[in-house]
């Protein structure tokens, strides 16, 4: 599982940015997985700030682009978690779901490093 975070120049709109053009370039589920029928994606968040984000689920269907990079929820954070070699693996090993737990590592507003601990299930559905 693959985690970074964005320089500071760039910061937060250069990570957007970078994930749409990303995002725009890659090729759709059907093709890059042709024996899928969907992917989900369930995450879960916790960290010792009173602001917890909202657990989120992601399902990709045939035509979605085959993109498994996720910005830090917090709108201040410059990191992100990539699901892409979990995603790879679990296909390739044509295994129907797998579980783990992430750390952003990313920076936030002044410097502070993020300490969002994202908990995640990625459920494949097979045709």
């Amino acid at each position: 599982m693959k985690f970074a975070g964005v320089m500071r120049a760039g910061g937060r709109s250069a990570l957007l940015e970078r994930q749409r053009r990303d995002r725009a370039g890659t090729q759709p589920l059907r093709a890059r997985y042709p024996q899928l029928a969907t992917l989900q994606l369930e995450f879960n968040f916790s960290d010792r700030t009173d602001f917890i984000p909202s657990p989120q689920v992601t399902v990709f269907h045939p035509p979605a682009h085959a993109y498994f990079c996720f910005s830090c929820p917090y709108s201040d954070c410059d990191g992100e978690f990539d699901f892409t070699s979990q995603v790879d693996m679990m296909v390739n090993a044509r295994e129907s779901g797998a579980e783990g737990q992430l750390r952003c590592g990313g920076t936030r507003h002044g410097g502070v490093q993020c300490s969002l601990c994202l908990e995640y299930s990625v459920s494949a559905h097979w045709l």
